[in-house]
């Protein structure tokens, strides 16, 4: 546990033990803390809800993990959360409360270095799409792996959320109490509409660079030469460099935890408060745990804290649920590209922290006391509710030959990736590289749109499967396809966006005075 601290006067000082030099004492400051602890809260959004959630698409398709089995990664947090909230709560208010967010910083640096280990010990074997001749056409032939390879890696990755939630637990309990004990209310609101908004900015950012990095980084870049690949992010063999943003959080949360540290248990002038407030014996260690049962029945008998501890549990269902899976939900549901979403979710989540730090103000500028923080997180939630039917719009559905929609010659029969138009191809179910024919529909692969001869990277030619659906010889110059899905020309997005935007304001916008309203 960290150490106990006295509230005298020397301890009040910025430092460690006897390191408290007096041209240090500048950073004595909540203003300065409250920084700190947004740089914090910009590093735990960007690394454990940005950049983590950002790849769970690269993951599935690398481990070979479905969406089921994925799932249980971005929710890992929350179980490590749950594990210790109570704990440091309750004990760590007995203490420095500023060390056990410091201590949260360095088991936060844990977790990235934990998410990242599976990419050092994994390579990724992609497919070979190799054109042997007009007859053998490309057959897609990717090496036969271990399944259980990507569970045992599943259970690393899991490890790593639970460690990240173990370490941001003291940042969001102790770090907005130490504010809040620290500061005057009015301005504490503020303070801590500040983190948690930096905490959307980071996750936004985490987005980006996530979106970016998959876009251009090969997961391998380092290697293997990335140029001489064969193919880039059009093409579904590709993964991005899922692991590289957690280089960033990593040497963050390590810098940031150093000045964190030196804060001491109440800042110069609180100290004599506190001496004058009613003193609080503390019970002998063997009866904490007493103590604390009885609190803990204490709060579950109110039904107003347990009320908001409902309300905050929803919104956490609710941004957790959505965004852990965003990245893929919009790929699927609007057929864009990783890094287009990368900017739109981060974009949407930038715009959300205003929300963030709006609830902070208001509860500041309108002198809001709990009544009013109520009725301001039922009005905000109400109307996020009602726009978040705009989630039910989306685009058609990829029309994938010989499973949405029949092969050539074929009515209303759909009997599968093979058929006969792919000649005497022997094409494989593995190493999904999607293609687009000229005949609008997706193949599985070169090979199951029976393509002899492949020019450049991302084109083929001479495909017999797009031939007989076109009606044209094999030799046309439109019995092609090219990397990738198929275009749809879907426009919902930009009806469904806007809506989107206004109820991610809503929803952050309950965040703020929800703490606040429960720290009351």
């Amino acid at each position: 546990l960290p150490p106990k601290s006295d509230t005298t006067t020397g301890e009040s000082r910025w430092g460690c033990c006897s390191f408290r030099p007096r041209c240090l004492q500048g950073l004595n400051r909540m203003s300065l803390f409250t920084l700190f602890v947004c740089i914090m809260c910009f590093l735990e959004g960007f690394a454990v809800n940005g950049v983590a959630n950002a790849a769970i698409p690269a993951i599935e398709r690398q481990f070979k993990l479905p969406s089921t089995k994925s799932a249980l990664i971005p929710s890992s947090q929350d179980i490590g959360a749950l594990v210790v909230v109570l704990f440091v709560s309750f004990i760590g208010g007995r203490y420095n409360k500023a060390s056990w967010v410091a201590s949260g910083s360095l088991i936060m640096a844990v977790g990235s270095f934990l998410f990242m280990v599976p990419h050092f010990l994994e390579k990724y074997v992609y497919p070979e799409a190799t054109t042997q001749s007009s007859y053998n056409c490309t057959i897609s032939n990717p090496p036969s792996g271990d399944c259980d390879v990507g569970e045992q890696y599943l259970v690393v990755f899991i490890a790593a959320q639970i460690v990240h939630g173990v370490g941001f637990t003291p940042m969001f309990t102790l770090g907005t109490a130490y504010i809040d004990e620290n500061e005057e209310h009015s301005l504490a609101a503020v303070y801590i509409g500040l983190t948690y908004a930096l905490t959307a900015i980071g996750v936004a950012a985490g987005f980006f660079v996530g979106g970016e990095l998959g876009q251009n980084y090969f997961v391998d870049f380092d290697r293997v030469d990335q140029d001489s690949l064969g193919f880039d992010a059009k093409d579904s063999r590709w993964i991005g460099a899922w692991w590289l943003g957690f280089i960033i959080a990593i040497v963050g949360f390590i810098v940031i935890a150093i000045p964190i540290f030196g804060y001491p248990k109440y800042l110069p002038g609180k100290e004599k408060s506190t001496e004058l407030e009613p003193k609080q014996e503390k019970p002998p260690t063997e009866n904490i745990f007493k103590q604390f049962f009885v609190s803990f029945i204490d709060l579950i008998k109110n039904p107003t804290f347990m009320m908001l501890t409902f309300a905050g549990s929803t919104n956490t269902l609710i941004i957790s649920g959505v965004g852990a899976f965003s990245f893929k939900l919009l790929m699927e549901q609007y057929n864009m590209q990783f890094d287009v979403v990368g900017y739109l979710i981060g974009g949407l989540i930038l715009v959300g922290s205003v929300g963030m730090f709006g609830g902070g103000l208001l509860i500041k500028m309108c002198g809001l006391g709990i009544k009013g923080m109520l009725n301001m997180c039922f009005i905000a939630s109400f109307i996020s509710g009602v726009l978040g039917i705009a989630f039910i719009a989306g685009c058609p559905e990829v029309k994938l030959a010989g499973l949405e929609v029949p092969y050539p010659n074929k009515i209303n029969t759909l009997a599968g990736y093979n058929d006969v138009c792919q000649g005497s191809c022997q094409c494989q179910y593995e190493g999904l590289s999607l293609v687009c024919g000229k005949d609008n529909i997706v193949y599985h692969s070169p090979c199951h749109a029976g393509c002899a001869t492949q020019s450049g990277q991302m084109t083929y030619h001479n495909c017999s499967c797009v031939a007989a659906s076109l009606n044209i010889p094999t030799d046309h110059a439109n019995a092609m396809v090219s990397a990738g899905r198929c275009e749809d020309g879907c426009d919902k997005l930009y009806i469904v966006a806007p809506l989107m935007f206004i109820s991610m304001i809503c929803v952050l916008t309950t965040v703020t005075p929800n703490s606040m309203a429960l720290m009351r």
